[in-house]
């Protein structure tokens, strides 16, 4: 059984690490293979719970998603053309003013 994807990665290891967030990581070692057989048996637990959404729940999130996203988008671009529109009208009323 294939371990993890560290396992692939030896020669990796010797390049400088980055890590994410506000504090270091615990570890930079790669999983050993009790690890990666820990974690295969806990995704197949989880898989027979029902916990993991199957290919057809993924792609109705996955499109749902665009459709909010499609949403959001149209709203952000109607406000910012409302809140150009009033900024010139705000600028023609000043304008006018000033040649009264």
């Amino acid at each position: 059984m294939p371990c993890c994807a560290w396992s692939s990665r030896g020669s990796n290891l010797k390049q400088p690490q980055r890590h994410y967030g506000m504090t270091s990581p615990i570890s930079l070692a790669p999983p050993k293979d009790v690890d990666c057989i820990h974690t295969h048996k806990v995704v197949e637990v989880m898989k027979a719970f029902g916990v993991f959404e199957d290919e057809e729940e993924l792609n109705h999130s996955f499109l749902y998603g665009l459709v909010v996203l499609g949403k959001l988008n149209n709203l952000v671009k109607e406000w910012i053309s409302e809140l150009g529109e009033s900024k010139v009208r705000i600028f023609d009323t000043f304008l006018s003013k000033q040649w009264d």
